[in-house]
C-alpha cells in the first residue's frame, strides 16, 4: 500500500499529462486555484 501512495504522489507532482496541456495535475490545480483567487479580488 505504501507502494502505491507514493508512485501517486511522484505522479501527481511529476507526470505530464496530455489532457492538462502537458503539466503535472499538481502544477494545474496550483494554478487553476490562482486563477481562481484572482478572479475573486
Amino acid at each position: 500500500m505504501d507502494e502505491v501512495i507514493n508512485w501517486l504522489g511522484f505522479y501527481n507532482a511529476r507526470g505530464l499529462h496530455s489532457t492538462l496541456d502537458y503539466v503535472s495535475p499538481m502544477t494545474f490545480e496550483k494554478n487553476w486555484l490562482a486563477a481562481q483567487q484572482g478572479e475573486a479580488a
